[in-house]
């Protein structure tokens, strides 16, 4: 976001300044601000500005128009104003797209510390290895309390930046993290007195040492220090709490009851629910390890290899390294690790893959702490900054990791203590005869784990997963834009909404609708919706982006009078019915019902050939595209057609 710091301080004072914002909301490519003195605003400061599209006052408020980037911008001038305004409305996204864009929300916040963390621990590893410290030098203890506190409260830190997620007061967040952290929980509620056990003889035979009212609460034998998953899961449940008790609780109380009544609700319920949960599905993972292994460890190999870094993210890779930790405690040897060993160098190989390809200068200078971090095995930066929000390299890097896996499996390659990254290859040394051959597999193994999954990054890389730059696209013949819905069509310039007239969001028409049945005008993938429904993005197979806008400020109506009939990431074809739009009531409520359609990515084409005026049936040719790779005479007969 620092490259936004610049147009939002210039934006913020070209309005009046910070104190003249009562708030700011944003839409697909504009800002909103409400202000307390309109005559502040230095609007040609801001139209001239070669960053900023237009500005103008409509609908009430100041709406400055930036482009598809609002909202990086937005989140910036939220920051400087120190302001709790919110978008105006989210897109809507399958489950699982939605979990991994929750969990990324939540975590690239604390990349930064989790880095510092890693190359601590890899510093302190460093000088541990060489014997320039000794586990009992203050020093070292100094330097691992440094590289561990982190990781150690990390359910705080979460707890902050989900509740900012979730919309939670970020402060309970922080207070429900803490609670679960309390030392007492793990002494009273993990200790030597058993009074009962649940689910004897099977494989989730629980020791219940203690109540809640008489209900057992099963409280994870490790606590729930290092966790992810069930703090983000706590906050969620408070943020519907507090927004129960926002509605219930009168507003003269709600400043002293509401945090207190938020808390004592959820945290219990967290204690009696998430932590069977959690129980259940160790227990779950420890018997399906224990299990494949006595079939096939080559075949636990893969499959441990496979999703040890998915379970990492869902903290759920804690019971196969207990089972690690017993055989290193009992046998002095252990099978379980060396699965899991290559995981950190896969991601490695994904970011260095990442950074070679990429041309933005924010990724590549978060890849280069997040590699440091990587081969000391803090893999935590590149997971949530480079391969799990684009979901194929986290892929190639659980293949990558799956390799290496299977390489230590058929060797039988074991591990004799427990290390990991760069500097646990010494673990593969064999203590009893000082053989170097579980060393050098562990290293074939790795390297062939970067190799791979290094190979599939890189040979796979696009450019607009991580910066929008679809310039590769090229269409391989003319491309006809239909008609979405019936009506009158005029040239775009004519549109009420000068955004579009001055064709800042590309070239196009505007409708004036006889209906309010709005089909698609083209087949592809549906890449965005406005969840009021009134502004819709569609991708075609050659690269073609179109927008469909309904209407004039209906952003303000926040849905009412839409009816969404398609979702995000949906396969349409023309004519497939996507929105209806009950045209009445925006006559009733004086809003324009002006349908926009316009090429959002219009640079990318030779030309972009509206219609002219015309009264047109749904279905109808309204554009033409022409790309840069057609002949003259292609050009000119789709240009006098």
């Amino acid at each position: 976001m620092e490259k936004y710091q610049g147009l939002a301080a210039f934006i913020i004072e070209n309005v009046g300044g910070k104190e003249n914002i009562l708030s700011v909301t944003h839409c697909m490519t504009r800002l909103r601000f409400t202000l307390n003195d309109d005559t502040k605003v230095k609007e040609e400061n801001l139209v001239n500005s070669p960053e900023i599209m237009t500005a103008q006052f409509a609908g009430g408020r100041y709406q400055v128009v930036v482009g598809t980037h609002v909202s990086d911008v937005f989140q910036v001038i939220q920051s400087e104003l120190g302001l709790l305004g919110e978008e105006e409305v989210e897109e809507k996204k399958g489950g699982v797209n939605r979990l991994i864009e929750i969990i990324t929300k939540v975590i690239t916040p604390v990349l930064g510390i989790l880095t510092a963390s890693g190359l601590l621990q890899g510093i302190l590893a460093l000088l541990t290895v060489t014997n320039v410290l000794s586990e009992g030098d203050g020093a070292y203890i100094v330097l691992h309390a440094m590289g561990q506190t982190v990781f150690y409260f990390l359910p705080v830190v979460l707890g902050y930046t989900s509740a900012k997620a979730f919309k939670l007061n970020p402060f309970v967040g922080m207070m429900l993290g803490a609670i679960l952290l309390i030392p007492e929980l793990m002494t009273n509620l993990v200790n030597d007195q058993v009074l009962y056990t649940l689910f004897q003889g099977s494989i989730f035979e629980t020791d219940i040492h203690n109540t809640f009212f008489g209900i057992p609460i099963l409280f994870p034998a490790n606590g729930y220090q290092y966790s992810v998953i069930p703090i983000i899961f706590i906050t969620f449940l408070g943020s519907k709490v507090e927004k129960f008790l926002k509605r219930v609780v009168p507003e003269l109380l709600a400043h002293n009851l509401n945090a207190f009544l938020t808390i004592l609700i959820t945290f219990p319920l967290s204690i009696l629910i998430i932590g069977p949960v959690t129980n259940v599905l160790s227990s779950l993972i420890s018997a399906g390890v224990s299990g494949l292994y006595a079939i096939s460890p080559v075949i636990t190999s893969v499959v441990v290899g496979l999703l040890y870094q998915p379970l990492v993210i869902f903290g759920l890779h804690w019971p196969m390294s207990a089972i690690g930790i017993n055989n290193l405690a009992q046998y002095g040897v252990d099978y379980i690790f060396p699965m899991s060993f290559t995981a950190n160098f896969a991601q490695t190989a994904v970011v260095l893959a990442v950074y070679l390809k990429t041309r933005s200068k924010e990724q590549k200078a978060l890849a280069i702490p997040a590699m440091v971090s990587g081969i000391f095995c803090i893999i935590e930066p590149a997971i949530y900054g480079f391969s799990l929000p684009v979901k194929k390299r986290f892929i190639f890097s659980m293949i990558g990791g799956a390799v290496g896996s299977f390489i230590l499996a058929i060797s039988a390659t074991k591990m004799y203590a427990f290390a990991f990254g760069i500097l646990g290859f010494v673990s593969f040394i064999n203590p009893e005869n000082g053989s170097l051959s579980g060393l050098y597999i562990a290293i074939f193994a790795s390297i062939v784990t970067m190799i791979v999954s290094f190979c599939l990054t890189y040979f796979t890389f696009k450019e607009e997963e991580d910066v929008v730059d679809s310039t590769k696209k090229t269409l391989v013949k003319t491309e006809a834009i239909y008609s979405p819905v019936e009506g009158e069509v005029l040239p775009i310039t004519m549109a009420s909404d000068q955004s579009f007239a001055l064709e800042m969001m590309g070239k196009g028409v505007v409708i004036k609708p006889k209906n309010g049945k709005i089909t698609s005008p083209i087949n592809g993938v549906i890449k965005t919706i406005f969840p009021g429904g009134h502004a819709i993005g569609i991708e075609s197979p050659s690269g073609v982006e179109v927008l469909i806008h309904i209407g004039v400020d209906t952003v303000e109506l926040k849905g009412e009078g839409f009816e969404i009939l398609a979702n995000v990431d949906d396969e349409v074809v023309v004519g497939q019915e996507l929105v209806n739009v009950n045209l009445a009531l925006l006559s009733e409520l004086n809003v324009k019902d002006e349908v926009m359609v316009v090429i959002t990515n219009t640079p990318e084409f030779l030309d972009v050939i509206p219609e002219e005026a015309v009264m047109i049936k749904k279905g109808k040719k309204i554009i033409t595209v022409i790309p840069f790779n057609q002949s003259k005479e292609t050009q000119l007969e789709v240009a006098h057609s």
